[in-house]
């Protein structure tokens, strides 16, 4: 699989049980091996996903850390998307100009601005805890996230100079939810990557074949522009496919932050993975 691109998108807590769910289903069904991915893209959810993955861990030990009640990961409280801050910042988020940088821009300051349960050192540390290093893997890993002073992508590598954790925390700080994550004089957070942006990473790498992993139940409107990206790279002459999650998902209703719902996620990501398993196979030849 030395030619593939691996692509993990957003999900929040229960995206990221149910990817694991899928990649579980694909190695049972298939012997998937995602640490042999010529690169992997996490974007939010997909970031923590991908960044266990390029480390070589097993997906099905994800079941296992839901399970353990010292998981920090358990302790959050489950967001109100109903009311408050952090609803502002959704229906923003979620906005036909949600996207834009100056929108972008806009709900960087009110996530900066905004009291959130676990201070920033809090939150980082608990991606220390879970990545479990600082380190960067062998395999070409980009957790992705958003420059808070200008609405602008970040594509994190290796050579940024940045620990492991704290990029992926980057990727998964979720405005007014989570506090946004400081490098070198800047600050970051879970935005817009902007438009085609699998295939602004991945033009120059001479893949074979891309995977897009990603529940459409958390990106929502950005589903179109999903498939977008994934047409702009086959328009290039790379094979792809993309897994978004079946009806089992959506009967779920979740809140993607529940963390109670993520075994009943990873369960309805494995049946997933196995139902894609032959479109996988034929996809890396």
């Amino acid at each position: 699989m030395a030619g593939l691109g691996l692509l993990l998108g957003g999900g929040g807590s229960v995206g990221i049980a149910w990817e694991n769910g899928v990649l579980a289903g694909l190695v049972d069904a298939i012997g998937f091996e995602p640490a042999k991915s010529r690169i992997i893209i996490g974007t939010s959810a997909g970031s923590s996903v991908g960044a266990d993955m390029a480390l070589g861990r097993d997906p099905h030990d994800a079941l296992e850390l839901d399970r353990d009640p010292s998981n920090p990961r358990r302790k959050l409280p489950t967001p109100d998307l109903e009311k408050g801050a952090f609803a502002d910042i959704i229906a923003l988020m979620l906005s036909s100009k949600g996207g834009d940088s100056e929108t972008v821009a806009k709900i960087a300051k009110l996530a900066i601005e905004a009291d959130t349960a676990l201070s920033e050192d809090q939150f980082v540390d608990m991606f220390k805890k879970t990545v479990g290093t600082d380190e960067w893997p062998d395999v070409d890993f980009r957790p992705t996230s958003a420059t808070c002073s200008t609405g602008k992508p970040k594509f994190w590598t290796a050579d940024d100079g940045i620990p492991l954790s704290r990029a992926v925390a980057s990727s998964c700080a979720i405005p007014g939810y989570f506090p946004t994550v400081s490098h070198a004089g800047e600050h970051y957070m879970d935005g817009s990557r902007g438009p085609l942006y699998h295939a602004a990473i991945t033009k120059d790498l001479a893949l074979d074949a891309a995977l897009f992993i990603g529940p459409k139940v958390a990106i929502g409107r950005v589903a179109q522009m999903t498939i977008e990206d994934m047409e702009a790279i086959a328009d290039t002459g790379v094979r792809t496919h993309t897994i978004l999650g079946s009806e089992r998902l959506d009967a779920l209703r979740l809140n993607l932050m529940d963390y109670s719902k993520r075994p009943d996620a990873f369960e309805c990501g494995m049946a997933d993975g196995a139902d894609h398993a032959a479109k996988v196979k034929e996809l890396l030849g």
